[in-house]
């Protein structure tokens, strides 16, 4: 087996042919050095960053894709749809609406980060389906009560006096805003529950010559 795969890699070399590293594997699925790399430079353009290619920042995009290919697997078992191109092509207007001049601005910030249209697609497609699976999986099960209301208020205030002590709504005022904003945060804290027992329960392996 060794003496096959060095001669694969030989052979590869001689023709200029670039194999792929593996960088993780969640159980059965791998997750390609080619993968997280994409994955750091999307982040990058559409934070409008400087494009960071350290080991930190290739480590980060892994655990964001393990993450996602977990969501996935269990969408699958659950017989979930969670297909998001439509809304994907929409985020992908507003993005260019919002931070570029024209086309030609774009094109030129893609060219830059070394990315295409549809890598830029694809990462926000990936975003979507997570925000739809956490919706979906846990956003029903937190329960809140008028004390949990009350309490995640008197936090808010606190902020909002230090932004602009004029302006502080009443709770009756901001009851809505309020149970939306805490459902968010406990849902959050549900899908990063669920996400720690499913790492805890699967098999994954970083292989750390990927992310130098």
């Amino acid at each position: 087996m060794r003496i096959a795969m060095a001669a694969l890699w030989a052979m590869a070399a001689a023709q200029g042919v670039v194999l792929d590293r593996v960088a993780v594997t969640v159980g059965k699925q791998v997750i390609a050095q080619s993968d997280v790399l994409r994955d750091v430079r999307v982040s990058a353009f559409l934070d409008q960053r400087p494009l960071d290619l350290s080991r930190d920042q290739k480590r980060k995009a892994a655990d964001r894709l393990v993450d996602q290919l977990l969501i996935l697997q269990e969408a699958a078992f659950s017989r979930v749809v969670l297909d998001e191109k439509e809304d994907a092509q929409k985020a992908l207007q507003q993005i260019k609406l919002s931070a570029f001049a024209d086309d030609a601005e774009y094109r030129a910030a893609l060219a830059k980060y070394g990315i295409t249209e549809q890598d830029v697609l694809n990462h926000l497609a990936a975003g979507l389906r997570a925000m739809r699976f956490t919706d979906l999986r846990f956003r029903p099960e937190v329960q809140l009560t008028d004390e949990d209301l009350h309490e995640y208020y008197d936090r808010l205030v606190i902020e909002w006096r230090k932004k602009d002590p004029e302006k502080v709504p009443t709770f009756e005022a901001s009851r809505d805003q309020v149970e939306k904003l805490l459902t968010d945060e406990r849902t959050t804290q549900a899908l990063d529950r669920w996400l720690g027992m499913q790492r805890s329960e699967t098999q994954i392996l970083y292989r750390e010559q990927a992310f130098q």
